[in-house]
């Protein structure tokens, strides 16, 4: 993607959550700690956690199995997660440095804002509320809205209905392979950030090999960019 006109090429932004607005990697891991210690499991370290981390809460749980080598059922220790999870709200969960005020700058320039993130939607809209940006957001995917979530095109397609805009007018922002493979499956250009977990790989490392060029520091980098007129 060459130059950008903030005023006319790009006309939405798709944003990931985990990773990319926000850190919760210490949330998501007091949760799989928690998971760990109430079955008298191997307890998992953040890193251990950082590396379940993608493709959403179910296949987060059969690394989990993997990781302590727990045998019992998958659909009670998602539902048991889960519920670790929903208690604390978002209050261990912080914003990446100047996100939010970019995006709220790019809204006032006209820019659509859209969440695609494979967190369930209950969770994210209490996490939406607890931290008072509902109003942040013209669209809100999440992995139990669609039949396929990321790296499938489903979820950033059902994005750009909700925004009324083509795939040609919006960028995806992601931390993950998964949101860079559900761009290219939709036909949208990925920028990717260095501020997430995918899965335990850099994702500069792995961007470079699977042909996703436009990789930058943050979400707060994209955002002044665009505010610029400068993403490249």
């Amino acid at each position: 993607m060459g130059d950008v006109n903030v005023n006319s090429t790009v006309k939405g932004i798709l944003w990931d959550l985990d990773g990319t607005l926000v850190d919760s990697l210490p949330e998501l891991h007091d949760g799989v700690f928690r998971l760990a210690q109430a079955h008298g499991l191997k307890e998992p370290t953040i890193q251990d956690t950082a590396a379940m981390i993608g493709r959403g809460v179910r296949t987060l749980v059969e690394r989990f199995k993997r990781f302590t080598g727990y045998e019992g059922d998958s659909d009670a220790l998602v539902e048991e997660l889960v519920g670790y999870w929903a208690e604390t709200h978002g209050e261990k969960t912080a914003f990446f440095p100047g996100v939010m005020e970019g995006i709220r700058a790019l809204r006032e320039k006209g820019i659509k804002m859209a969440l695609v993130t494979n967190k369930l939607r209950h969770l994210t809209l209490d996490f939406l509320k607890a931290k008072d940006i509902e109003d942040l957001f013209d669209g809100v995917v999440c992995v139990d809205d669609c039949p396929n979530p990321k790296p499938a095109a489903d979820m950033v397609l059902e994005a750009c209905r909700q925004l009324g805009l083509d795939t040609s007018e919006v960028i995806m922002v992601g931390d993950s392979r998964n949101d860079a493979l559900s761009a290219r499956a939709a036909n949208v250009t990925a920028c990717l950030v260095e501020t997430g977990y995918n899965e335990g790989v850099s994702i500069s490392e792995w961007a470079r090999e699977a042909g996703f060029t436009h990789v930058y520091p943050s979400g707060k980098k994209v955002c002044d960019l665009l505010l610029a007129g400068r993403l490249k």
